[in-house]
């Protein structure tokens, strides 16, 4: 079998996992399993009734886009300038991550790129878009980067590399030294750097900066999803910091796509960019996150070889046990095969009590 034969197996079995999942239980109340994506969150009531005000000020009959919004890109720059202690290039808005991550695969199409690098896993949608826009996917590491085994095998040439930081399913940050090497490798050869950050800005303890947010304004795009940093999911907005070479065929690209934005995303923007700088609601929400990690390792419910230190899910073996039947979603939904016994766990999950 050819490299190109089994990149292309790997990546049909990992949507084929995908498929049946949603073919069994479907994108709404199915999502509510331990291993789902629906999430409680303690605290949403008071930004609803923002979002609810900020809409009543918006017009029902014009077409509207979130990357027009002064005040929302306003608000963003001012969370970067804060966070990244500098403003981003330039920023781009959409209804949500998935949006943002088919419109970077539709762009990199446009240039004629063929062939993309990635260091292990992407997401699924990443998949899906560069399969069916003809875009070969190349891993450049056989293990991931929270494993201790991870080494990295980045080509000579120039290229366009694709990574999730944080691992998203495993609820691990990247390692600053590993963005480090990537930034040497990325100057040495002027290539094209993707990150999927959606959970970026969600790390447990310590700063909140992201080392990716230091590699090359000029040659980086990064996404960012404040509907995941609010986990306030019936609401789509997501933001990339980008090139403003860029911009522009960008923008085009996601208009034609998706077209302008709905009255509703925007009051959400409006809110969530204040939410961001603000802070306070993300601190309780990873706050709830680690005690409730901490809780259950200590109480013997789960465990890893590794520590979880961003966003809301963890990848771990389950002791506790679980009513039969129940539905779980294992590595071989994230490239990974080496951890059979593990699985995906939501920390703010409406299933979580099934841990005890």
């Amino acid at each position: 079998m050819s490299d190109l034969d089994a990149d292309l197996l790997d990546s049909s079995a990992l949507l084929k996992r995908h498929a049946e999942l949603e073919e069994s239980y479907g994108d709404g109340d199915g999502g509510r399993f331990l291993s789902g994506w629906q999430c409680e969150n303690p605290w949403a009531g008071d930004l609803k009734s923002r979002i609810t005000e900020a809409r009543t000020t918006l017009a029902d009959e014009n077409y509207q886009n979130l990357d027009d919004d002064s005040l929302i890109l306003e608000g963003l720059r001012e969370f970067h300038a804060l966070m990244d202690r500098k403003a981003p290039s330039a920023l781009f808005c959409g209804e949500g991550a998935s949006a943002l991550l088919f419109t970077t695969c539709a762009w990199l199409k446009t240039k004629g790129i063929k062939e993309v690098f990635y260091i292990p896993p992407l997401y699924f949608s990443l998949h899906f878009a560069l399969n069916l826009l003809g875009i070969r996917a190349r891993p450049v590491s056989g293990r991931q980067a929270y494993e201790s085994a991870f080494t990295l095998n980045l080509p000579n040439q120039t290229a366009a590399l694709l990574l999730s930081d944080p691992i998203w399913y495993a609820g691990i940050a990247v390692e600053e030294e590993l963005v480090k090497q990537i930034d040497r490798w990325q100057r040495r050869t002027e290539s094209f750097v993707f990150v999927d950050g959606s959970f970026q800005y969600m790390k447990w303890h310590g700063v909140q900066q992201e080392p990716t947010s230091s590699l090359s304004h000029d040659r980086t795009v990064r996404v960012i999803c404040p509907t995941k940093l609010l986990a306030l999911h019936g609401y789509r907005f997501a933001h990339a910091t980008l090139p403003e070479s860029i911009r522009a065929d960008f923008s085009r690209i996601y208009t034609n796509l998706y077209g302008s934005a709905s009255a509703e995303s925007l009051a959400f923007g409006r809110v969530a960019v204040t939410a961001l700088r603000e802070q306070k609601l993300t601190s309780l929400l990873v706050e709830l996150i680690a005690s409730r990690h901490q809780a259950l390792r200590l109480g013997g419910k789960i465990s890893a070889d590794w520590q979880a230190n961003c966003g809301y899910f963890v990848f771990e073996r389950i002791l506790a046990p679980l009513p039969k039947n129940s539905v779980m979603m294992d590595g071989t939904f994230f490239q990974q095969k080496r951890y059979p016994n593990h699985h995906r766990i939501n920390l703010l999950s409406p299933s979580i009590g099934l841990l005890g």
